[in-house]
């Protein structure tokens, strides 16, 4: 298994240095960032972080993503243990990076009439 993670990590890391070229690219072909000349260097982080940002909420919404899908579809409720059934839905969370789209699991209790969220 470790040829498969220094795979990955080469992958990855050739992927985030195409995705570092095509942002200055793009800040420079937008105006952003100057073509000649010398940028001030706060120019140049503050790209870094967004890029930063954008991966950051990519990642969350894999990662949460898959727990969702690989949840089981029944849970107890946590006030009277009756088993309901688990739906998806689509919620806005807003991370420490800007705003991400989730996938969350929502069961709804007809005994107690009340929704809980068992990965919560």
């Amino acid at each position: 298994m470790d040829g498969v993670v220094v795979d990955l990590r080469k992958e990855l890391e050739a992927t985030l240095r195409r995705g570092a070229e095509l942002k200055v690219e793009l800040d420079q072909a937008e105006g952003r960032l100057p073509k000649t000349g010398i940028p001030h260097y706060t120019l140049i982080e503050s790209a870094a972080h967004e890029v930063g940002q954008i991966v950051s909420r990519m990642v969350q919404q894999m990662a949460v993503n898959q727990l969702v899908a690989r949840h089981v579809p029944v849970a107890k409720c946590p006030t009277c243990g009756t088993h309901c059934q688990l739906r998806s839905k689509q919620r806005e969370v807003l991370s420490g990076d800007g705003r991400v789209e989730l996938q969350e699991l929502v069961g709804h209790c007809p005994a107690c009439r009340r929704d809980f969220f068992p990965l919560a």
